[in-house]
């Protein structure tokens, strides 16, 4: 983690390379930040595209392609500076790696497949990368794939470790127990017990698992049970046709391990979207054609109807102000904007979606949801994430701090660092992290480089209570904070915004306090 003084250990570091370099070059800001990310799903969405070229052609390539784009999953995390699409798209390159070896270009298409590997374990871990072998492994057990060495070329294994292995090794002289965290602390325990070290995101249960997917894949989810059946049935003559086979394996696998696992988080199940769009392109695809067990035309549209028909009485209601109190929204949310927003977008949509449904028209109906998506996406969904990070913003307490923030002053930080992350690239003071030992820094926080980095409640009652002036940024709801144990006096409320609040143990000279 950037400048935060002790070792990040629960990931690989390539995003963290290549954000770094970025911000060398442009500077750090949020747009360098977000820049790789975003770069990741217009990748995904290009693979995903020539995926499907190769699979089923032209128009097949490019509903996929637009599919894998237009839902809510890909776009949400294509703007958020996390390592999750840029692992998508480098297991990505690796399956059209392998497709292109299946396809008949072996030595070209295994080396980007162990190439991918590689990568894709220089950015999450190298467990998750290697989830692709099992996966493969049944896939050549149920077409009978024989012989199963010239898959496994010596040279290809040597890619994908000399890509790899060198950062693992060095890791693990340098920080021993390194490898036990990753594997233990970070899987193992995902199947057995609550981890050693808590993500910054809420874990779920099944049934919250499997509908966030689905939701992040709308509206392309309702024909999911089609495209699996597809899938799966045979006969399965020809390569092309085993093929999506193991995309239906892929996709299959990578959700449903994640649902039973007791540790699972909202992302998890992103690596199968590409997937999932091929197969949901080939049911549209083979619906348009006409072809013989396709999906009727109402079959596939009027689902996607009633769901923007719904959007657009939420909307409505959102708009005038009708929705239930019960319903838990974020605050700083603009809703009569964004419902009215919806109700444009989708109330068209769903005017034209009926035409088409009437008319049998797959083509018409497929553009159109694809046009009310895209359309959503920047319209509502967009702009409902800048209105949240706007009013969960660091930059009004960032700014106060500075302002104060004199040499030799102490500047501490209650709760999970990760929250506030952003302050580490502001603030060039050292920042000391009070009671933040449950997150992913969990693991560096026990090395011993670590111990004037991740201080304890004495601690910061001792610093408080000494002569120099001292400043508390705290995430922590008020009611547990720290700030309960410190003599009530010495506690200075500086500034709050976004659920966080600025103390320090000398008042300020004029009245800023707001």
């Amino acid at each position: 983690m950037p400048r935060s003084r002790a070792k990040w250990c629960s990931r690989p570091p390539l995003l963290h390379w290549l954000v770094s370099a970025s911000f060398g070059a442009a500077g750090p800001t949020p747009f360098v930040a977000r820049l790789w990310p975003a770069l990741a799903a217009v990748g995904c969405t290009a693979l995903t595209a020539r995926l499907g070229v190769a699979l089923g052609g032209p128009r097949l390539g490019l509903l996929a392609g637009l599919m894998l784009a237009a839902n809510l999953g890909v776009f949400v995390y294509g703007r958020t500076a996390r390592p999750e699409l840029l692992f998508v798209f480098w297991v990505t390159l690796a399956w059209a790696g392998f497709v292109l070896a299946y396809l008949g270009d072996r030595r070209r298409g295994l080396f980007v497949f162990y190439a991918g590997l590689g990568l894709a374990m220089l950015t999450r871990d190298f467990l998750d990368a290697l989830g692709v072998v099992p996966v493969i492994a049944v896939f050549f057990w149920l077409t009978r794939e024989r012989p199963v060495g010239p898959w496994i070329p010596w040279w290809g294994v040597l890619v994908a470790a000399a890509i790899a292995a060198p950062w693992y090794v060095l890791m693990e002289t340098r920080t021993p127990g390194f490898l036990r965290h990753m594997v233990v602390d970070n899987h193992l325990y995902a199947f057995t017990r609550p981890r050693l070290a808590l993500d910054e995101e809420a874990p779920l249960g099944l049934l919250g698992f499997l509908a966030l997917t689905l939701v992040g894949f709308l509206p392309w989810a309702l024909a999911l049970p089609s495209a699996f059946v597809r899938a799966f049935r045979r006969p399965r003559e020809g390569a092309r046709a085993r093929l999506w086979l193991l995309l239906g394996l892929w996709s299959a696998c990578a959700v449903g391990v994640f649902a039973i696992a007791p540790f699972k988080l909202p992302h998890h199940a992103l690596v199968a979207f590409p997937a999932l769009a091929l197969l949901t392109a080939r049911v549209w695809d083979e619906a348009i054609d006409g072809a013989t067990g396709a999906r009727p035309a109402r079959t596939l549209l009027v689902p996607v109807l009633a769901l923007f028909a719904l959007v657009t009485l939420v909307s409505a209601a959102a708009a005038i102000g009708a929705l239930p109190v019960r319903v838990g929204l974020p605050t700083g949310l603009d809703v009569a904007a964004l419902g009215r927003a919806g109700v444009v977008i989708f109330a068209l949509a769903t005017a034209a979606l009926g035409v088409a449904a009437w008319r049998r028209a797959t083509a018409l109906g497929v553009g159109i949801a694809l046009a009310a998506t895209i359309a959503f996406l920047p319209a509502v969904a967009a702009d409902a994430r800048t209105q949240l990070a706007r009013a969960r913003s660091l930059r009004p307490l960032t700014e106060a701090l500075l302002q104060r923030l004199a040499p030799g002053d102490v500047v501490m930080h209650e709760g999970l660092i990760e929250l506030s992350a952003s302050l580490l690239l502001a603030v060039k003071t050292p920042i000391h992290v009070v009671n933040g030992l449950q997150p992913n820094l969990a693991f560096g926080a026990g090395l011993a480089e670590a111990r004037d980095v991740f201080w304890d409640s004495p601690r910061l009652e001792q610093v408080w209570a000494g002569p120099g002036r001292a400043f508390l940024i705290s995430t922590v709801d008020a009611g547990r904070s720290v700030v309960r144990a410190l003599p009530p006096a010495s506690v200075h409320l500086i500034a709050e915004s976004g659920g966080r609040r600025l103390y320090s143990n000398v008042a300020d000279r004029r009245p800023d306090v707001r």
